[in-house]
């Protein structure tokens, strides 16, 4: 991208809590705004201590009609703004930018931790909506059942498209009722979930200390750094 990025004025349209600890929202789509699945913006809101904006990825794709974003909810003045904003409010949009985006043409390993599956989502969304033909494996990890975000958006994106498959994993469940896997992402999963899968891309999206250790596994398998994409969430306060 050429220059600064583009201001866009949008009102939000829906806020909702989708954990315990997790809020997004929808942002009325600029008519002018156009990104690719799934690149970054700025958000700007007003917040207890003025204006402020900080880079938050597009947790949907660009053939949905409208912007979303979620954050993991905490007590600084940015995040409890966004926990704060209803219909109505308007918020500034500042982008997109960012190569963090879907190769429409490789099979594709998408890796995320917590809130680290926004952009992800993004990307299964469009590649569901363009009915794209290339195989999408997603690994996802959270601290507990309760914790998984987006969860009814991602069963439905596997009913509606055959190419897509969600392995969940968790961390820290003490819930008996919990039949899936359990432990933090190792280097058996993820071979087990790229297994048939010819020349695939691997996208890992997640806390810095998670984007790391992924990619320390990744190498240790093998792959090549030139089919790694990453998005580390630093978080802020």
């Amino acid at each position: 991208m050429d220059g600064p990025p583009k201001a866009f004025k949008g009102r939000v349209v829906s806020s909702r809590q989708l954990t315990p600890t997790t809020r997004a929202i929808e942002v009325e789509k600029p008519k002018a705004f156009t990104f690719r699945p799934t690149q970054f913006t700025f958000l700007q809101l007003k917040t207890e201590e003025g204006m402020d904006a900080r880079p938050m990825s597009l947790a949907t794709s660009p053939t949905r009609p409208h912007l979303e974003y979620a954050v993991r909810v905490s007590n600084s003045a940015y995040k409890q703004a966004f926990a704060a904003l209803q219909p109505g409010d308007e918020v500034a949009v500042f982008g997109p930018i960012g190569d963090f985006v879907l190769h429409e043409t490789r099979p594709a390993v998408l890796v995320a931790g917590g809130v680290g599956i926004t952009p992800l989502k993004g990307m299964a969304e469009y590649a569901s909506d363009k009915t794209l033909p290339i195989p999408i494996r997603l690994v996802y990890s959270n601290r507990n059942e309760d914790e998984i975000v987006y969860r009814p958006e991602l069963d439905s994106l596997e009913k509606q498209n055959p190419n897509f498959r969600v392995l969940h994993t968790l961390t820290r469940t003490t819930d008996g009722g919990w039949r899936g896997r359990t432990g933090r992402i190792d280097g058996e999963l993820l071979h087990e979930v790229a297994r048939g899968l010819v020349d695939p891309i691997y996208y890992v999206s997640g806390t810095p200390s998670m984007v790391v250790g992924t990619l320390r596994l990744l190498r240790a398998l093998n792959v090549p750094d030139e089919d790694l994409e990453v998005e580390a969430f630093r978080g802020y306060e």
